[in-house]
């Protein structure tokens, strides 16, 4: 299947070589500004393959721009290296708005260093940011946050609210290396007039944070866009460039990458899920699918991508990002998805996956450790510890929905427990319908364990932090803190968070003594008895 409709012009060779030895020359002379030429917007940082080493820097233009290009160097030394940059170009398929879009990538960089860039092209005043790369490969302490579901930040766009713009500020509070956005980016399918505008200004605020940190995304179904070639993801895959999978046709669809002892991997839940995509064909009336497109492909990736890492004694722990879920007991949700269930849950049981990180529900959702599944169910995923504060992760995957990133509608209410047996009902969704149909099925969410029902506080930020241990063999934790936040106002345009949820995951170093490293398959069985 071929590549989303793209034009791509090369304006000069990508970043080639060790880029570390810098020269210690001062900051070089740029000219002023020429009346009319478009200045960079829209700044934005990704990793590359290797975080320690690479990093890649994207910026956009109003119109077509001669030589742009990027000067990288340190604080001390200014900048004094410089690298063109390749152009990706696609043009909107509903309004014929041309987008340019630029991206260096950079390698040969120093770990757990800060650098200096400017991005510019001639005729333009340069622009300025700064990152930091990501540890070796050796164990070390960092911290990442995460939400899905963000928007523009401005009510001039539909499905946005004020309060995207705070939640791109309270990144930029908590200081994380990176950020995870699971999904839902910009809406601009939402907006099909000005689709190409909407997305401008979704990353142009992105970028008060994206500038000065990576932030990486997968994409949600409001990425599928009409107009937006063969998938609907022109927009996404000519904005963003995400580390390479190996694969010709849907490179940065999913990707992989490691910090410290931990490896992330995005998700297409689109090339997973039975539920409909967002945008409707207006001849039809029905829904755009691309459910299966990869035909497998990311599957047979992700097999391969965590039988390496479980086979590697230096990866302690797996995250996964993605948009859609295998479970939510929201009352206006989507349903847990049996296209993930089915195809994607097997995988990281096999594999023991430690977190999976979602956005799609508008709201804060955590599950009990999870593995295998309940009989006689809806490929219900079974508990296998009731504990809340101390969670054992190598015995199960907690699940958490994180969609309160900062879109007009919220989903902060939840199904009812029919039973009074302390385990609500919960939405799946077993089979493809047309479009917004309803879920078809419901399911006791044994699963379940906190909720946010406060709408008072509709929105919110999950921030993770990686402890790795202090010797061989030892216990390593990931401490999960949750806050919730009132929604942004013209009066109160910063909210501060307020912590709602806080628990420990943890699980023994890989790097003990060879009995100590617990191999693929072998975790405990489910344990499905005293709460059902």
């Amino acid at each position: 299947m071929m590549q989303p409709s793209r034009r791509s012009v090369l304006r000069g060779a990508t970043a080639a070589g060790a880029l570390a030895a810098v020269p210690g020359s001062a900051l070089l002379w740029a000219r002023p500004a020429v009346a009319g030429t478009p200045s960079p917007e829209q700044i934005h940082l990704q990793y590359g393959d290797e975080p320690a080493r690479r990093m890649t820097v994207s910026w956009a233009t109003g119109s077509s721009v001669r030589r742009p290009r990027l000067r990288l160097g340190t604080p001390h030394q200014g900048v004094g290296r410089t690298v063109p940059a390749e152009t990706r170009t696609y043009v909107d398929g509903l309004n014929k708005v041309e987008t340019y879009t630029h991206h260096v990538r950079l390698h040969g960089l120093r770990p757990d260093t800060t650098y200096v860039y400017e991005v510019l092209h001639d005729g333009a005043a340069p622009v300025r940011g700064t990152f930091r790369t990501a540890p070796g490969h050796e164990r070390t302490a960092f911290r990442f946050t995460s939400f899905g579901d963000l928007g523009t930040g401005s009510t001039a766009w539909k499905k946005s609210a004020l309060h995207g713009a705070a939640a791109v500020r309270q990144v930029e509070r908590f200081d994380p290396l990176f950020h995870l956005l699971n999904g839902d980016l910009a809406y601009a399918n939402n907006n099909p007039d000005r689709q190409p505008q909407c997305w401008d200004a979704f990353m142009g605020n992105m970028a008060v944070s994206a500038r000065n940190r990576p932030w990486m995304p997968a994409p949600g179904n409001h990425e599928v866009e009409l107009g937006g070639g063969e998938l609907g993801y022109a927009s996404y895959t000519t904005r963003f460039a995400l580390p390479d999978n190996g694969t010709r046709d849907h490179c940065g669809n999913w990707y992989s990458f490691r910090v410290g002892s931990v490896l992330f991997v995005s998700l297409d839940g689109n090339d997973l899920a039975v539920e409909d995509d967002a945008s409707q064909d207006p001849v039809t009336g029905r829904s755009l699918y691309i459910s299966g497109y990869s035909e497998g492909a990311q599957l047979r990736w992700l097999e391969r991508i965590l039988s390496r890492a479980r086979a590697d004694r230096g990866v302690d722990w797996i995250v996964a990002s993605m948009h859609q879920f295998a479970m939510s007991s929201s009352a206006s949700s989507h349903g847990g998805d049996m296209g993930i269930r089915e195809q994607l849950l097997p995988v990281l049981d096999r594999y023991g996956v430690d977190l999976v990180l979602c956005g799609h529900d508008h709201d804060y959702e955590r599950t009990h450790p999870v593995r295998g599944t309940d009989p006689h169910s809806l490929l219900r995923p079974a508990v296998v510890d009731d504990r809340l504060d101390d969670i054992d992760t190598s015995r199960g995957t907690v699940h958490l929905v994180l969609g309160g990133g900062g879109t007009a509608s919220h989903d902060g209410t939840y199904l009812p427990d029919p039973d009074h047996d302390g385990v609500p009902n919960a939405f799946v969704r077993t089979r493809r319908l047309p479009y917004k149909a309803d879920p078809d099925a419901t399911e006791k969410a044994t699963w379940s364990a906190v909720r946010d029902p406060d709408t008072h506080y509709p929105y919110g930020i999950a921030v993770f932090d990686v402890d790795p241990g202090h010797r061989p063999g030892a216990r390593t934790t990931i401490t999960v803190s949750y806050y919730h936040s009132p929604a942004a106002t013209p009066v109160d345009p910063a909210p501060r968070p307020v912590l709602f949820d806080r628990f420990t995951l943890h699980r023994n170093r890989r790097d003990g003594f060879p009995h100590q490293a617990a191999r693929p398959g072998t975790a405990a069985a489910p344990a499905t008895a005293h709460r059902r």
